[in-house]
């Protein structure tokens, strides 16, 4: 499968793999959302200093969104799952190597 295949999929919630990676890495397009200006100062992913920008701009809400993720699962119960931004490189987007990971 190619990359511009699963780009649909990927926004309607499936997940995708490349058969050249190796362990159990996938892609998953994150669920769009808005996090309201009450809970952003409960967050723990962001540092005091973001917190307090967002705060005076806007409403104080961050929305978030496009975002893609490579997860990484190392499978083994000591070790917890990796998650990080995906930027697809220009040989994962000329891939044929792509499977879906379900």
């Amino acid at each position: 499968m190619k990359f511009t295949e699963i780009v649909e999929r990927l926004k309607n919630g499936e997940t995708f793999c490349r058969g050249s990676w190796q362990g159990n890495k996938y892609i998953v397009h994150q669920i769009p959302q808005t996090v309201s200006k009450d809970i952003v100062p409960k967050m723990t992913s962001l540092p005091k200093s973001a917190k307090d920008i967002l705060s005076t701009v806007g409403s104080g809400a961050i929305s978030y969104h496009d975002q893609v993720l490579i997860i990484d699962n190392v499978d083994n119960s000591e070790t917890d799952a990796k998650a990080t931004y995906y930027i697809p490189t220009w040989e994962d987007i000329f891939a044929s190597d792509w499977s879906f990971h379900g």
